[in-house]
């Protein structure tokens, strides 16, 4: 009777370690609202409990919804630019509605290449502790049989050997066993570390299920987030055929109007051109390309066909601008921010243009007024009056004014054999970036192409781009 109660102990005491755990706490996704970043590290290993799991599988749906949410706002956004007709300020919401997008969209890629990188790393681990496991508890279940067939030795119990090594496994042993003389407390003890273990092993395999699931959505995730980007791009385009037909209608708009010098006097030339001899900056050659970086928008046109009157040159913020010729800077300023450019936005000089350069040069006999527009405020390394040489850092490249992006601006007016001392001093007088050519349509038909000087140059054939 002894025997029996101890099996029955025994049996029980198994049978409650096997149960699977029910208990499931319920998290409210405002524990994970800005903390993203953070959730995502901790679910990417395995916890060390049941209730842990599952904040984890909670976690993992909350995640889920975020790029369904990114979705809808690619989705919605298009109906917005379909909406759009010459509105600038909803081009401009427009805009910056995918920035955002772009934004998030990005990090929401890093963000899985990252977390799947690690999730395969603790797969890997966790496939090796399961093994450990395993082989500590085939170990003990082997010593705890051993320990019975020697008892049943000793003891002349009428167990049958078939019966003991037959058992599937401890448990189904035990529940066959039915002349067990004794389990002893070193078996007891061995049982306890058995459960330990098992309950170890249990969690460590349904957590490798889980990040094995975790991996295949991350996966999913990102082909979904790379084809809302790829939607995205689409739209830009859209967008910035949207905003080309309007730009040079706006800069006409703005810089048609007779500006004060009194406000920005501090920042245009002043010197006295009377000085012979002191302004001698004639070279000869073509002049060097000003910064390093691929076509954009050619002049005089964008790809859609839109109006444009310079080259722009896509580059990164904060890329090197250097001095193509040696030359005489005419006009320095940088009041804005160097990532504060947006469409409409009427900031700086001319009218637009951000932060920017103009200076003055000579080649071959050919005096040239060369612009740099929204670039960076930080680096900013002329000033007006300053004389420059070939190669010298006039500063970086920026997103600033009438924008849509970091690129570089650049334009170019062919002023003919005027001198450099005419020509400062009519800037002085005059502050005009266009040299009398104006812009938008009157810009375009006083190109080089197609009459003297002061005229418009394409800039990629003066900078050889």
């Amino acid at each position: 009777m002894k025997i029996v109660k101890k099996c029955l102990f025994f049996i029980v005491f198994m049978s409650m370690w096997l149960l699977p755990l029910q208990h499931i706490e319920v998290i409210a996704a405002s524990e994970f609202e800005g903390n993203e970043s953070q959730w995502l590290s901790k679910c990417s290993i395995p916890q060390d409990t049941e209730e842990q799991a599952q904040k984890c599988k909670e976690f993992k749906e909350y995640y889920s919804s975020i790029s369904k949410d990114l979705e809808n706002q690619v989705s919605d956004l298009n109906k917005q630019i379909a909406k759009i007709t010459d509105n600038i300020s909803e081009l401009n919401a427009a805009v910056k509605k995918q920035d955002s997008l772009i934004e998030q969209i990005t990090n929401k890629i890093k963000e899985n290449e990252n977390s799947i990188k690690k999730l395969n790393t603790e797969i890997t681990s966790l496939e090796e502790q399961i093994k450990k496991l395993q082989k500590s508890i085939d170990e003990r279940n082997n010593l705890i049989k051993g320990r019975m067939l020697d008892e049943q030795e000793t003891l002349g119990t009428n167990i049958s050997l078939e019966i003991i090594m037959g058992a599937k496994n401890l448990i189904d042993m035990i529940r066959n066993i039915d002349g067990l003389n004794r389990i002893n407390e070193a078996d007891k003890k061995e049982i306890e570390l058995i459960k330990e273990e098992k309950e170890k092993q249990d969690l460590q395999k349904q957590e490798k299920s889980r990040l094995k699931e975790s991996v295949e959505a991350a996966k999913a995730d990102n082909e979904q987030q790379k084809k809302n980007a790829e939607e995205v791009k689409k739209q830009k385009e859209v967008l910035l055929t949207k905003f080309r037909e309007q730009e040079e209608k706006l800069n006409e708009q703005m810089r048609s109007v007779e500006v004060n010098l009194a406000t920005i006097k501090n920042n245009i030339i002043n010197i006295d051109t009377r000085v012979k001899g002191s302004y001698n900056f004639s070279s000869s050659g073509r002049l060097s390309k000003p910064v390093n970086g691929s076509i954009s928008a050619h002049s005089f046109f964008y790809p859609d066909g839109s109006l444009h009157l310079g080259l722009d040159i896509a580059v990164p913020l904060k890329t090197p601008i250097y001095a193509p010729a040696n030359g005489i800077i005419l006009y320095a300023n940088n009041p804005v921010a160097t990532n504060s450019g947006y469409i409409g936005n009427t900031s700086g000089y001319p009218a637009g243009a951000g932060n920017s350069i103009h200076m003055l040069t000579r080649v071959d006999g050919i005096t040239y007024g060369l612009t740099f527009v929204h670039m960076a405020q930080e680096g900013f390394a002329v000033s007006a009056g300053q004389k420059v040489q070939a190669g010298q850092l006039l500063g970086l490249s920026g997103n600033t004014g009438n924008t849509s992006g970091p690129h570089c601006h650049l334009e170019v007016v062919n002023l003919g054999n005027m001198s450099i001392e005419k020509a400062i001093a009519q800037f002085q007088a005059t502050a005009d970036f266009a040299w009398g050519t104006g812009w938008y349509m009157t810009g375009y038909s006083n190109r080089c192409e197609v009459k003297g000087p002061p005229c418009r140059e394409h800039p990629e054939d003066v900078y050889g781009y």
